[in-house]
């Protein structure tokens, strides 16, 4: 058994949740195993259509056997034990429930963080997850087996720092939160640390032609991110990036600019909500992307098949409540826009906010992986999504042109 070790440092809130241990009116804070393995194996499916195709194994086309398979060799399965386990560790001030960071002088925290705080328990009392602040310490050991190869190894271990790279740990982690940086390494290989999408990338390379040698089973497919394509799931061969905000002195600066939402009287304040609410939804404009939906819920005029829901490229289910006949207006009007008749149908948003700590200064970098929202398509290939207006669910078109959002981010941001 060998043992890898990361000491991380948290740079912006990680936010959690026990599943068992609750003190006043929040659960305790608890990053479980299952949570980082979770998040690497999330990574993991994102770096590998960058290296191989998914659909091709020994020889034939399957939807995604290759990876199937892979994933398996890397971690485990039904029918094979896990090649390696995880444990982690932190400071035992794990009682600090997101409240305190909502009623805070920062405001902007109560819409940064909705969804997090005010859940109902099983007893039907009002509890929030928990945080671990910045600058706190968590340890992680990764246990391989004697069984696992030196490359297969350095490929798992590297899995840590490409989330550290584009995510993190916890809840909100698109949200720039859960955000933390490796700043000391024990029994790491020198070949899992470097720049690191290239990094594990090279090693999932050199980890195919080891088990592979005769490119018998798995085909090699070499792309490199900058395509806008949407793909079948989220992954770095369909993505582009880029970093701002750097050499900022405070993360809650970056956090408000990023992702702060709306104010109080529901104008966009932050990156995110003007591309949602201004760029894509024209927000109290005459061409309001909610305007067929009023016209279903007040006059009962159907939106048209060819209606596309610009809003929707930013994730799913969308719920309108309190809407107006006009733009710009409350009233009664309430519906939802799914990928799914029922209403429920989810799909995260493509877009990955993450911070990052050097030298006691601060930027971000923003991470844009354009997938396809919808399974269902309409006989042109176009995504179908569904609006729920009362009782009645109308089929409507999702928006899935991923470069005039990557064009409308870079407007934003200047």
């Amino acid at each position: 058994m060998r043992t890898s070790i990361f000491k991380c440092e948290v740079i912006t809130p990680m936010l959690s949740r026990s599943m068992y241990q609750k003190t006043g009116s929040s659960w305790r804070f608890e990053l479980r195993p299952q949570s980082v393995k979770g998040s690497m194996r999330f990574w993991f499916r994102a770096l590998a259509p960058c290296v191989v195709d998914p659909d091709w194994y020994e020889g034939k086309h399957k939807k995604l056997e290759a990876l199937h398979r892979l994933e398996s060799m890397i971690f485990g399965s039904q029918e094979s034990k896990s090649p390696f386990s995880i444990t982690v560790s932190y400071g035992d001030n794990l009682d600090k429930p997101v409240e305190d960071l909502t009623n805070s002088p920062n405001k902007f925290f109560r819409n940064a963080l909705f969804g997090t705080y005010g859940m109902k328990d099983r007893n039907g009392e009002l509890t929030s997850m928990s945080f671990l602040s910045p600058g706190e310490s968590i340890t992680l050991r990764i246990r391989h087996s004697k069984t696992v190869s030196e490359l297969q190894k350095a490929l798992t271990d590297s899995l840590i720092l490409l989330i550290s790279n584009y995510s993190g740990f916890g809840a909100k982690t698109r949200d720039g939160f859960g955000s933390f940086t490796v700043v000391g390494v024990k029994d790491v290989s020198n070949e899992s640390i470097g720049a690191q999408y290239a990094t594990s990338k090279l090693l999932l390379e050199s980890l195919l032609r080891e088990v592979d040698p005769e490119g018998k089973s798995y085909k090699l497919s070499q792309r490199e991110p900058g395509s806008l394509e949407p793909y079948d799931f989220p992954t770095l061969a369909s993505s582009r990036e880029m970093m701002v905000f750097a050499n900022s002195k405070d993360w809650r600066t970056i956090i408000k600019n990023l992702t702060g939402q709306r104010s109080m009287n529901g104008d966009a304040v932050s990156i995110y909500s003007d591309m949602k609410l201004n760029r894509l939804r024209k927000y109290t404009e005459e061409d309001d992307n909610l305007n067929p939906l009023r016209a279903a819920f007040f006059d009962g005029i159907a939106p048209s098949k060819d209606f596309v829901m610009r809003t929707s490229i930013m994730g799913l289910p969308i719920i309108y409540q309190k809407f107006g006949r006009y733009p710009g207006t409350t009233g009664k009007g309430i519906a939802t826009v799914s990928n799914d008749k029922s209403g429920s149908g989810r799909k995260a948003s493509p877009v990955f906010f993450s911070i990052h700590k050097k030298n006691d200064l601060y930027s971000a970098r923003i991470l844009l992986m354009a997938s396809k929202i919808s399974p269902e398509r309409d006989s042109l290939g176009r995504p179908v999504i569904f609006a729920k207006v009362g009782s009645k669910s109308h089929p409507i078109l999702g928006n899935e042109n991923f470069e005039e959002l990557w064009s409308i981010m870079r407007e934003v941001i200047r």
